[in-house]
């Protein structure tokens, strides 16, 4: 099912992102609201701050991933006319969505986090480090300059595209 694809421009992309950060802000507030009860009960032992951190993360992958696998668009992606879809244009189906939310994880919190970890007793002051470290946020978005799709690392990575839709016809 090899088609042509409309590539999404990448200020169209981080629009989407930056959208999709205040709509997963909301369900993440109110996903830790229904959990901070059990931390409070728990007297906020460690082990049950780690079981809302993975609570959290659960939230997020069945909110992306519901999304990704009914139609390939989250709320933040519709308006932007961006659907996410396999490289040869099939749906999303659960293990593929799982494979692009580990990937992008990995990309965007492991190896920043590896970096600072690595870079930390280098520098001065934490906050260098965390500055450098954070600069590996944007190698997947950098990522879209160089790639012959546009696509960004994580995208490419796990086997997934996003491509831009046709604009709707309007009524009269």
């Amino acid at each position: 099912m090899n088609q042509h694809f409309t590539h999404p421009g990448l200020l169209r992309r981080l629009a989407s992102l930056c959208y999709e950060a205040l709509l997963l802000g909301a369900v993440l507030l109110v996903a830790a609201a229904l959990f901070t009860p059990l931390v409070v009960w728990s007297g906020n032992a460690r082990w049950m701050s780690v079981l809302m951190q993975l609570f959290l993360a659960l939230v997020m992958f069945g909110y992306f991933g519901y999304c990704w696998t009914r139609g390939g668009q989250t709320l933040a992606m519709k308006p932007w006319r961006l659907q996410l879809t396999l490289a040869d244009g099939g749906a999303l189906r659960w293990p593929h969505a799982a494979m692009r939310f580990v990937v992008a994880l990995v990309l965007y919190l492991g190896v920043p986090a590896l970096a600072y970890t690595a870079w930390q007793p280098l520098f001065e002051s934490r906050q260098h480090a965390l500055a450098v470290a954070l600069l590996w946020d944007a190698l997947p978005v950098l990522w879209a300059l160089i790639d012959n799709d546009k696509q960004f690392l994580h995208d490419r990575l796990a086997g997934t595209r996003l491509r831009l839709l046709p604009p709707l016809a309007r009524k009269r």
